[in-house]
């Protein structure tokens, strides 16, 4: 791992997040640092950390106001805050019932944003403003076939595989400030899948099939931050792994460890590298490392938390697809929820519900199936903690950014 690497990220954290969240970005950006490497295998040989390195800012009661608020919760409500679901509709009413429970914020899909941008913001930012601090309000604004906000006219991560680095950092500039713009505050938008080839599902949503190239467009991604929007990384350990849609099944893979570390590791460790606030694990299995979806996966955890010292914020790929997969073992939301906590992940999305009342219940199902986890033992009290304070902190970075233009009713 680069030297800067693990003071940056605690400095993302616990410095006002001066460079990824809130200060305005360069105006060029160097790849430089990415160049010289002659194969993807020789730059992912990472150094273990020194034993007792302790995760810096997630501890409960430690000071800082996500950790002073995260300490006067009850355990229900430390579990609440680790869940983004997406209620369809625009009733705000609906969402200030959901938001009551404690949640960490909304994702949006297409139902939510009708309207352009403009038109959107109002509403998103009455949203946005239910929640003290902040709620988190999280777009998949990747362009090209996955875009919830339009119009959306900036080259998708397929063509900018084709064009440049420059127009990379350009268009993804845009796109967060299109977000920006909506009043949300998130974007789920960088795809650091290495693509296996044309026939495979995510290729035409990713920058292409090469390793070191797209690390080069990850990195230039990461790098056309806009102040007030937190970036998230994904799909760890990457979408290139399967040709298949993890939509429709839970996808195995075959591979090897020192396969996927030459193949698929380098776009993801550079991107944490480079402080991407948020890392979403996706529903893949790589049955080298571990039986589970990446995202109940403790052992892909270890390596991200131990061996490449990040310590953002985890996010789970939307847990009903593991639902709707055809696997019993997966069938039910309360266990996988409970897993994935368990795993080390510090966000759980859900989409499942089919309305207010169907969402509401899923959550609470899983938060009383959680919180008996930590009773009997088999998920730790630090665990939860350390997961609600760090996303805590990230709502309290992102809050109170100036969005000229919102309606002084919303916030």
């Amino acid at each position: 791992m680069r030297a800067s690497g693990l003071a940056a990220l605690a400095a993302l954290l616990l410095s006002g997040c001066q460079a990824l969240l809130v200060s305005a970005p360069e105006d060029s950006f160097n790849a430089a640092s990415i160049d010289g490497q002659a194969t993807a295998g020789d730059a992912l040989q990472f150094p273990n950390l020194d034993e007792g390195v302790e995760q810096l800012g997630v501890e409960s009661g430690d000071g800082s106001p996500a950790g002073e608020l995260v300490a006067s919760w009850s355990l229900e409500q430390k579990i609440a805050s680790l869940f983004l679901v997406h209620i369809a509709g625009t009733n705000v009413t609906d969402f200030e019932q959901a938001a009551s429970t404690g949640l960490a914020g909304f994702l949006v899909l297409r139902s939510n944003v009708p309207g352009d941008a403009e038109a959107s913001r109002p509403f998103l930012s009455s949203v946005r403003t239910l929640g003290e601090p902040e709620l988190l309000i999280a777009i998949d604004q990747e362009g090209g076939a996955v875009q919830r906000l339009r119009p959306d006219p900036f080259p998708s991560p397929r063509e900018l595989g084709e064009l440049g680095i420059a127009d990379t950092v350009d268009a993804t500039r845009q796109r967060n400030q299109l977000v920006f713009d909506s009043g949300a505050n998130v974007n789920l938008g960088i795809i650091a899948d290495v693509s296996p080839g044309p026939d495979a599902y995510i290729h035409e949503r990713s920058f292409g099939t090469d390793p070191v190239g797209v690390s080069k467009f990850v990195e230039a991604a990461v790098g056309g931050y806009v102040g007030g929007v937190a970036t998230a990384v994904k799909h760890f350990p990457g979408h290139g792994l399967t040709p298949n849609d993890t939509h429709d099944g839970v996808a195995h893979s075959s591979i090897s460890y020192d396969n996927w570390l030459a193949q698929h590791a380098l776009p993801f460790q550079i991107a944490i590298d480079d402080e991407v606030p948020l890392l979403m694990f996706g529903h893949l299995v790589v049955d080298s490392v571990d039986s589970e979806p990446a995202s109940l996966s403790s052992e892909w955890v270890s390596l991200v938390r131990d061996q490449w010292a990040y310590d953002g914020v985890l996010i789970t790929d939307d847990l009903s697809m593991l639902e709707n997969a055809g696997d019993d073992a997966y069938a039910d939301f309360a266990t996988n929820a409970t897993k994935a906590i368990a795993a080390g992940m510090d966000l759980i999305i859900d989409a499942g519900g089919t309305s207010l009342n169907g969402e509401m219940n899923r959550v609470d199902e899983a938060i009383a199936a959680i919180a008996s986890a930590v009773e009997s033992g088999a998920i730790s009290q630090d665990r939860i903690d350390a997961a609600a304070t760090r996303v805590a902190s990230l709502r309290y970075l992102l809050g109170g950014v100036s969005r000229p233009l919102e309606n002084a009713d919303a916030g």
